[in-house]
């Protein structure tokens, strides 16, 4: 018989669990850390968060001492685990998900690259003039917060078609594909070409890991960790290591299903239903065989699903938020909000998301549908993807990330960039959950 308590804990536990991994819940505390940044930032506390940003961690290995800030540790580190939660996600699509239909494909594909092409050209257009330092800002407005997008999703409820979930989320899937590669290639300034040949090589390793049939998560992450550390000493960014462990994670099942219906059918048939639970645990062979169909069921699932699943909580309920809080405070006032207008950054950033990514995901369908690689499906109206077009236009996390690639760290340039952002993103959720809201139709109606 359970304790009084447990029966009193077990009956929280299933709405506590569910109401942490709800989307819509990652999606508030990604706001509220953007909040909470913003009212610091713009209170007597300023000074504080600063402080915190520059708050020096530092590790000594025999007579070498390493010291990052946290921002550094952060923005270098940690979100070396988002981007290996986006690796596993787009391995997962490709292989049995929305990316494996190839007319579903063209039309995402389509739209994703339509929703990355004009944002950034209208970028272009807009600091055309200006010097080299801010046009290298072009890739911000190509970004999407695919956790705040879904989270708008996610509170419009049944009022959304499945179609336009599945939509969103495989534009983002390769809307994140082109920010990587965007990282990778634009955004490295120079290479050291020993720390590449260290991290090809360690790359190789995790390869033959995984044709090996190796898919126990430590060696993954003691090589992972290797690799991260040579790609940090190359000069690209550290994001790309996530992503590339994540293309090694092995994403096929050991056993087949009849294996494990039969192995566990065994052991059930074998278990004494009349047996006390202090019986069962104190017979050890009992023991052996339910800790055996416990391996038998993790050999049936992938490393893939297993580790996506258990990294989804601390991404987004950790990295992401402090992420959040240490890069989006920024002071608001009125001189600030004026000077953005006069501010060829701020006004690429702000009509690039804002304007380019409806407009580039819109005419990206309409081009895909015209030259024949893409069907619409018919539940995906033109107001249902008008409403994605703007929730893509809600950059926060990835574009604020990228700002802090193209822009020098202490310049009044980022600063800037960082207002247009946070501002934009706003605006564009709020209009989209508007359109959505009363431009959609309920199923049924």
């Amino acid at each position: 018989m359970k304790p009084e308590l447990e029966k009193q804990v077990d009956k929280l536990r299933g709405p506590f669990s569910s109401f942490i991994q709800a989307q819509t819940t990652a999606s508030a505390f990604l706001l509220l850390a953007l909040i909470a940044a913003l009212l610091v930032a713009n209170s007597g506390y300023a000074h504080e968060l600063t402080a915190i940003r520059h708050l020096s961690l530092r590790i000594g290995i025999g007579d070498r001492n390493f010291e990052w800030s946290l921002l550094h540790l952060v923005n270098d580190g940690l979100i070396a685990l988002f981007f290996f939660l986006i690796g596993l996600e787009i391995k997962r699509e490709l292989m049995a998900g929305e990316l494996q239909d190839m007319m579903r494909v063209g039309l995402l594909l389509s739209a994703a690259i339509g929703g990355m092409v004009v944002p950034a050209a209208l970028y272009l257009a807009i600091n055309a003039n200006s010097d080299g330092g801010m046009i290298s800002g072009w890739g911000i407005p190509m970004a999407t917060d695919t956790a705040i997008a879904i989270g708008v999703l996610a509170a419009l409820g049944a009022r959304i078609p499945k179609s336009v979930v599945a939509f969103l989320v495989g534009v983002a899937i390769i809307d994140d594909i082109g920010a990587i590669l965007v990282i990778a290639f634009v955004y490295t300034e120079s290479l050291s070409w020993n720390a590449v040949a260290v991290a090809g090589l360690l790359i190789l390793c995790l390869v033959m890991l995984n044709r090996a049939g190796f898919r126990h998560p430590y060696i993954y992450v003691f090589v992972g960790v290797g690799l991260w550390a040579a790609i940090v000493q190359s000069g690209i960014h550290a994001s790309i290591a996530g992503v590339i462990v994540a293309a090694t994670v092995p994403a096929r099942p050991r056993i087949k299903p009849a294996t494990l219906k039969h192995e566990v059918n065994s052991v059930v048939s074998d278990l004494d239903p009349a047996a006390e639970h202090t019986e069962v645990l104190a017979d050890q062979r009992f023991h052996q065989k339910i800790v055996g169909v416990e391996r038998l069921a993790q050999e049936a699932t992938t490393p893939l699903r297993r580790w996506e699943e258990s990294l989804e909580l601390p991404v987004f309920l950790l990295v992401l938020p402090l992420f959040a809080f240490l890069n989006a405070g920024v002071v608001i006032d009125i001189s600030a909000l004026s000077g953005l207008l006069a501010e060829p950054v701020a006004l690429g950033i702000m009509f690039g998301l804002l304007v380019g990514k409806p407009l580039g995901i819109l005419a990206g369908v309409w081009l895909g549908i015209r030259l024949g690689f893409a069907i619409r499906p018919d539940d995906l109206s033109r107001c249902n993807l008008l409403g994605v077009g703007l929730l893509s236009g809600v950059g926060f996390t990835m574009s604020t990330f990228i700002a802090h690639l193209a822009f020098d760290p202490s310049s009044a340039t980022l600063e800037s960039a960082k207002l247009a952002i946070v501002i934009v993103s706003s605006i564009a959720a709020v209009i989209a959950y508007i359109v959505l809201r009363f431009g959609s139709k309920e199923p049924g109606d």
